[in-house]
This record gives C-alpha cells, structure tokens and sequence, in this order.
C-alpha cells in the first residue's frame, strides 16, 4: 500500500519547519558562502545522485538456545536523490528487474519504500524519514526445519509489516570539515579535515503482524533513543579524489509496549523499558569533480538491547555496502531565488532573536 498524500504533506511540513527552526534559533547560516580553503559550497549546481545499497531491514532475536533473523525479499536497493545547497531529498525502492530482488517463490513477496529530507548546514545537520515494509521471510529457516537446503521455500510471514518514523540531530563542530561533501555532495572537501560528531537519533516503530482467528499474533510499539559521539575524517587525494571514514558510539533507551492478540479472549498488554547500545563505523572512497562524482561506501553498525527480566536479546550487526554516481546540473533561477529569499528570512528571524535579548 502506498504512503498517502496526507503523510507525506505532514512529513514534509515538519521537516521545513524544523530545518527553517534549527538555521534561525542556533543562528546557523544558510546563505550562499564563498570558497574557503577547506570546502568548497556548489550552490549554483542542483545535485542528481543514484545509489545502489545492499543492506534491506531486518530484525534478529536471540536467546540462550535459539534464534530468529526475518528478512524482507530482496539483494539491494535503489536511492534517488536530489540535494541542492543544504536541502536534499531521497527516495529508496527495491527494483524487481535486479536479480535477487525477485525470489518470491522461495522468500515470499516484499513490498517497501522508504523517503525522507535532510538539511545539512555549516554546524547544525536534521534528517527525517519514513519507512514501511510489508512481507519477511526466516532467514535461518534451516534451524526450524530440519533437511531444509537452498531452493526450498523460507518460513514466510507476508502479512509482518514493518513502520518507521525516524529522524537525526547532529551538529558539526569543525565548520573546515563538509558533511555535505560526503553525504550530498552538494560541496566539495578542497582540504583534509575531520570533526567531532555528537547526534540524537530517535525514532517510533511499528512492527505488526495482523490479527489471525486461529493463532495468536502480536503488535509492537517502540520509542527509541539514542545519544551518539564519534569522529569523522575526510582525507583529500590528487585530482579530486578522497577518502572517508569515521567512528561512532553510544546508548540510549527503547521503550516497548507489546499488544498480544489472543483469539476468543482479550489482548494481553505489556510494556517495557531497555538501555539500548549502538556501534557505527563507516569507510569509503569516492571522487568529487566538479560535474561528476561517484563512490564506493562501507559501513557497519552493531545495535543491541536486553529485554526486561528476560535472557532474550534483541540486536543485529551488519555491514554493508553503497554504490554512488552523480551529476551536477546548472540549478534553475527558481531554486536560486527561493534559497535567497529563505536567508532573507532567517536573517531577520536572526535580527529579531537578538533584539530580544
């Protein structure tokens, strides 16, 4: 089922908001600023970049005997995006015609679609998004069914469906290092230079497996926080080559309110509150010329929580891999006027903030 017009509007408006409330109150700058020595803004380009990724949502459990790892069907998926100064947006599907990404005999049918907007500034960086996945599959089918090999049919669970409202708050300590030259290439990184990184990631989640009149099924509702640190590093090359990497760490909570559905009798309610532990690295190499650009990105995270009065432990650790290439086009009048008419207003937001105090 497609997102409807009134999520998307609502998505949309909170994340103009919120970037038009982060450049005013924290006094972050968004106006079109001349080259320095270090980064180089391409804010007369509008940004067009595809990338291929070859991680999909997944969810692992373990306990002191066993485990359980659903997948949904699919090798990679495709990300549209369109950057144009410190706005970008994306789009990531799940093409059919890419092999492995059409199994559905044997992985049962997926259907997903994730998007959602950043707004990357000199210091301050926001980042929202939506995802909605529908049909997983056993990964370790063959530690339930015993003589099971490759080409049978996976457990296969095409009613699961997965929800996700997700946003990042992450501020830049080191204006000389460019996070937009290695997230939107909307810049460009002219020399080497690396910051500090505290974020906040918080999202809400749901993961539902529909009402059944037989079986009993369950619903989760999940509220998760966590505060991030780590240091982040672009190496520049010759000829408009570069290197990046950088080292995250930290905890935070997730709250669970589980819903079991019993057939014939009332739903069972439980809540829970777990400290959650997330690990993020990430490694790459990439050109940044000033029309084309392109890449190759690594990165691995390893998140993990016990549940309350429970030896179950819910977490997973991957690392996966994103292929990138863009172009840059002459940005329309348009657009150029409306980011000039934006700084006007958050110059006078600015003015305005400091005449009260």
């Amino acid at each position: 089922m497609a997102v409807s017009l009134s999520t998307i509007k609502r998505l949309l408006t909170t994340t103009l908001c919120c970037g038009f409330f982060i450049a005013a109150s924290a006094q972050d700058s968004v106006k079109i600023t001349k080259g320095t020595a270090w980064v180089r803004p391409m804010d007369d380009y509008l940004t067009a970049k595809v990338t291929q990724i070859t991680d999909l949502t997944s969810f692992a459990v373990y306990t002191n005997t066993n485990k359980i790892v659903l997948q949904q069907n699919g090798e990679s998926a495709t990300m549209l995006n369109l950057n144009y100064s410190f706005i970008s947006a994306f789009y990531i599907f799940v093409p059919k015609f890419i092999p492995g990404n059409n199994d559905n005999d044997t992985k049962g049918k997926t259907s997903s679609q994730e998007f959602g907007f950043n707004f990357n500034f000199a210091h301050w960086q926001q980042s929202l998004s939506y995802e909605r996945v529908k049909g997983f599959y056993l990964e370790n089918t063959a530690d339930y069914r015993p003589g099971w090999k490759d080409g049978d049919p996976y457990v296969q669970f095409p009613g699961l469906i997965y929800k996700c409202f997700e946003g990042v708050t992450a501020y830049n300590f080191n204006r000389k290092y460019s996070v937009n030259a290695v997230v939107t290439q909307s810049e460009q990184q002219l020399k080497s230079a690396g910051s500090f990184i505290p974020s906040l990631r918080y999202r809400y989640y749901i993961i539902n497996n529909p009402p059944d009149s037989i079986y009993s099924t369950q619903k989760s509702n999940n509220i998760e926080v966590i505060l991030n640190a780590g240091y982040y590093y672009t190496l520049v090359l010759p000829k408009h080559f570069y290197i990046s990497a950088g080292i995250a760490a930290g905890g935070g909570f997730i709250e669970t309110k589980l819903t079991t559905r019993v057939p014939g009798d009332d739903d069972v309610i439980s809540h829970q509150t777990n400290a959650i532990f997330r690990l993020d690295g990430q490694l790459g190499l990439g050109y940044n010329g000033n029309r084309f650009f392109g890449g190759i990105y690594s990165f691995a995270f390893s998140d993990s929580y016990k549940q309350q009065n429970t030896t179950v432990v819910t977490g997973d650790s991957k690392l996966n891999f994103q292929f990138f290439i863009g172009y840059r086009f002459n940005a329309p009048k348009f657009l150029k006027k409306q980011l000039a008419q934006m700084n006007e207003m958050i110059e006078a937001k600015r003015q305005q903030l400091k005449s009260k105090q």
